[in-house]
This record gives C-alpha cells, sequence and structure tokens, in this order.
C-alpha cells in the first residue's frame, strides 16, 4: 500500500455570457428608404428607431419596433410628410444568435401617419418582412452589429404629399447595434485541492490457462473445452452446442487434415479431465450437392472425429457421432460465406 498526493493548481477563467434563462436584447437602427413611386415625390427618406427582443425558443423570437421615418418631398411650398411605426412579430433565427446568424423576420402593426400641416393625419394599417443578419458580440459589454432589409406595406389613403392608389410598399435598409440584456462577466476559479489516498499495491495477473474466465486457482476443471460454457467452478455445463473451430477436412472426404490434429488433441484432454457428461460429435454440411450424399459425409468425418477422440483415451461409451447432412443450416446457403458456416463439426453435450 502506498500514499499519494494529488495537486491542482488555482486557475480563473475568465468569459462573457447572456446569463437570463429566457434571452433577450435591445437595439437601434438608422434607417434609408428606397420609397414606392406611387408616393408621388422624392423617392428616398431616411429614419430610425428602436427595438426589444425576446426568446421563444431554439430558434424563434419575439420582436417590438418603434420607429420615426420623414420622407421629404424637398420641394417649396410643399408639406413634409412624417411616419410613425409601432410593429410586433416574429424572427426566425438560422443559428443560435451567440455568432453570425442570418435571420428572417415578419411584423404588423399601425403607422400614424403625419403630413405636415396637418392637412393629412390619420392611423392606418404595416406590415413588413425582410431578410437580416447579427454579428457575435464584438466587444466585452456583449454589443452585436446588425443589418436588414425589409419590405413595409402601409395602405394610407390620404392626399397631398401622398398620392396614389392608398397602398404604398417601400424598401427599408437599416444598420444598427443591438444588446443583449443579463450580458455579465462570469470568471470561474478553481481552487487548490490537496488530498491523500491510499494507491493498492498492483495485484498479480491473473492466470487462466484454458481461457474459460475461471482462473487456474479456482478452476476445479482444468483444460475446458474450448468454447464451451462453464459454471463458477469452471466446469463445463451440461445441455450446450458447442462448434469447434479448425476442424477441417480433405475435400469430398472424411479424412481429417494435418492441421486438425492439435484441436482434437486438446479436445481429447479436456474431455478426459472433466468425465460427468457425455457428448454427441455432430457432423453438418451446406446444400451443395445431393442430400442423401451430404448426410453420409457429415456421419462419416462426425465417426472420423469420434475415432480420433477414442485413440487418444476418451472414453467410447461417452462420445457418439452422427451425421446431418444439411438439415440443420446456421447461415443462408446462398452465399459462400454462409456455406462455409454451415460446414461445421459440432460437440452436443448431455448429462451422462
Amino acid at each position: 500500500m502506498a500514499v499519494g498526493l494529488a495537486f491542482q493548481p488555482a486557475l480563473a477563467d475568465e468569459q462573457y455570457e447572456e446569463t437570463l434563462n429566457t434571452r433577450q436584447y435591445i437595439g437601434g437602427f438608422g434607417s434609408y428608404l428606397d420609397l414606392d413611386d406611387e408616393r408621388g415625390f422624392d423617392d428616398s427618406g431616411a429614419g430610425y428607431s428602436v427595438f426589444y427582443g425576446r426568446q421563444l425558443s431554439d430558434h424563434w423570437w419575439w420582436e417590438t419596433e418603434g420607429g420615426f421615418y420623414e420622407m421629404d418631398p424637398n420641394l417649396p411650398n410643399t408639406q413634409d410628410f412624417y411616419q410613425y411605426h409601432l410593429t410586433t412579430g416574429l424572427s426566425y433565427a438560422f443559428g443560435d444568435r451567440t455568432g453570425f446568424t442570418p435571420y428572417f423576420v415578419v411584423a404588423a402593426g399601425i403607422i400614424d401617419q403625419e403630413v405636415l400641416p396637418d392637412e393629412d393625419e390619420e392611423n392606418s394599417f404595416t406590415a413588413n418582412a425582410g431578410l437580416g443578419a447579427v454579428t457575435g458580440p464584438i466587444f466585452d459589454n456583449g454589443l452585436k452589429l446588425r443589418g436588414e432589409a425589409r419590405y413595409v406595406y402601409d395602405d394610407f389613403d390620404g392626399s397631398g404629399a401622398a398620392r396614389g392608389n392608398g397602398a404604398f410598399g417601400d424598401v427599408r435598409l437599416s444598420l444598427g447595434v443591438e444588446f443583449p440584456l443579463g450580458y455579465t462577466k462570469v470568471i470561474t476559479k478553481e481552487k487548490v485541492v490537496v488530498e491523500t489516498r491510499e494507491v493498492q499495491a498492483p495485484s498479480k495477473p491473473m492466470i487462466d490457462s484454458d481461457g474459460d474466465g475461471v482462473p487456474d486457482d479456482r478452476d476445479q476443471c482444468p483444460n475446458t473445452l474450448e468454447g464451451g460454457q462453464v459454471d463458477a467452478k469452471g466446469c463445463l455445463i451440461v445441455n450446450q452446442t458447442v462448434t469447434l473451430s479448425n476442424i477441417n477436412f480433405e475435400f469430398d472426404s472424411a479424412r481429417l487434415t494435418t492441421s486438425s490434429e492439435s484441436t482434437l488433441d486438446r479436445i481429447a484432454e479436456s474431455l478426459k479431465a472433466q468425465t460427468d457428461f457425455r457428448v454427441e460429435v455432430a457432423g453438418h454440411t451446406d446444400s451443395v450437392g445431393n442430400a442423401d450424399y451430404n448426410e453420409e459425409l457429415s456421419r462419416q468425418r462426425a465417426e472420423s472425429v469420434r475415432q480420433y477422440l477414442l485413440d487418444r483415451g476418451v472414453a467410447a461409451d461417452r462420445v457418439s457421432a452422427r451425421g446431418y447432412g444439411e438439415l440443420d443450416p446456421i447461415a443462408s446457403n446462398e452465399t459462400e460465406s454462409g456455406r462455409a458456416m454451415n460446414r461445421r463439426v459440432e460437440f452436443r453435450v448431455t448429462e451422462k
């Protein structure tokens, strides 16, 4: 057993983030107006606005805006035309608004239309829609730049400086700033931590000679049949089927290949080490060829395995052999890999 020390230095991480559960912002625009030709005077105007926004979901935001715009004909002895807008609507952000984020906006509301001197004044309906983009924070106070273009409709039906059919569509180009609310500096400090703890000495590596998952010091049945399921004592469990690997035969023959002998030698030692069960050697083939021929070939191959085990000292009354031919496939015979899996030898373990 050893004693160790863990030391963690004090670190401070400064960052700025929006701390409100519901994100909000305020801001302002300066705007240029490209006026509808139907208005009958100079084709430009200017103004400014302020706005407030509030997050509704990951991408949807609610926004309310109030603005003042002047459309002055710039002609002597004519009237001056002013608009006071109040609108509310929705904005869909194509991102999380923490970095550069394009958005789409649509809104509706009222306009107080004033023509000076007071020959015409009325409230009219307005609606607008457009595209814009907002940057991520560019200063520590969270300030962002924002720009957009909107099409603005209104149904003012006055006279004088405004002439036409009582429905106008202007284009409004705006550039401004946006301030997140609740944007504060967050300083995270990590404390210095010194602790002592006991460290266990490394244990001896586990040795499992037969690979059954039970260490040798607790294995009461060494040399367990490879691939078989065992109990906590490391002994083979009955009523199971074990597919033997590396058991091969010469082509179209029941003669075992030389490479199969080492595997069968280990199996023979396993059967002699644990004698409280019986096994049936089951031979199987794929579906290529005549079914009767395949059944006979599988029987002969199973008998070859059984005889090899008997020659290595396994009791004859513990081992039987049977050929199943192509009757019990474990994979599709439509593919080469499936047929290879079906050509197999199994041990079916039963009680003695």
